[in-house]
């Protein structure tokens, strides 16, 4: 029951928005038009590439936050299959970066919307304690077979936010944890707290006050719409700042 929960509660959700009418006509008429099998991409043009300046900013800094967002569940999913773990194994997670920037590479060149790595699926795992990484395998094949089964991507299309808020709800209260013991567990010292407290205040500020940064330049807005673009560069420059003067074995 542990293992399959999310998908039993998921089942419940479906079940209780048809009957509640969450779950409209026209959702039903979504499923019901998909056909059963189609080619991914059909229709989209291959290998017909164009250069925007505009977009390298953008560009550079989603990219940076895809890495330490990956950096990030990395570490957790390194924790949580350790229970005597003292700090990140970084061949590990170089691994996990490159095999990550080659799946968005491909995905690019292929036409594809960009991958990454899933923080909700992290917890998920640390709620289940479900960590092969044969597990792994098996789902990616079936990321595989649904490309071709638009019908049964149409479930999941039509998914209500009721049920998406549940299970966000569930997924990152495991994540919260599990982050909060990284950073306890990392030493902290009055460095640190400014560093985690101003990144986190400045990226709350983007989602509840975002007015406050409508007069930026507009080269400057995709940092400031986007409250893990801004904490993840203040938490970046800030260890820079704070760090000057001090010895490696100190940081």
């Amino acid at each position: 029951m542990k293992l399959y929960c999310v998908l039993i509660r998921l089942g419940i959700g479906y079940i209780l928005c048809i009957i509640t009418g969450v779950i409209s006509q026209k959702d039903f008429t979504v499923f019901l038009q998909a056909p059963w099998f189609s080619l991914p991409g059909k229709g989209t043009q291959l290998l017909k590439y164009k250069f925007d300046w505009g977009l390298v900013l953008p560009f550079m800094v989603v990219s940076l936050c895809q890495c330490l967002k990956s950096f990030g569940n990395l570490i957790t999913c390194q924790k949580i299959n350790d229970e005597k773990w003292s700090g990140p194994d970084m061949n590990n997670i170089g691994k996990g970066l490159l095999a990550s920037g080659m799946s968005v590479t491909m995905s690019g060149l292929l036409g594809g919307m960009a991958t990454d790595t899933s923080a909700s699926n992290v917890g998920l795992s640390a709620a289940t304690s479900a960590t092969s990484r044969i597990i792994g395998i098996y789902a990616g094949f079936i990321f595989v077979c649904l490309g071709f089964l638009p019908k049964l991507t149409a479930i999941f299309s039509i998914m209500p936010e009721p049920i998406m808020g549940a299970i966000i709800i569930f997924v990152t209260c495991f994540m919260i944890i599990q982050g909060i013991q990284i950073l306890i567990g990392s030493h902290m010292n009055t460095r640190k707290i400014f560093i985690i407290g101003i990144s986190f205040v400045f990226g709350l500020s983007a989602i509840i006050l975002p007015d406050l940064y409508s007069r930026i330049p507009s080269w400057l807005s995709p940092i400031f719409s986007s409250s893990l673009a801004l904490s993840t560069l203040l938490a970046i420059l800030l260890n820079q700042i704070f760090n000057i003067g001090t010895k490696n074995n100190n940081k």
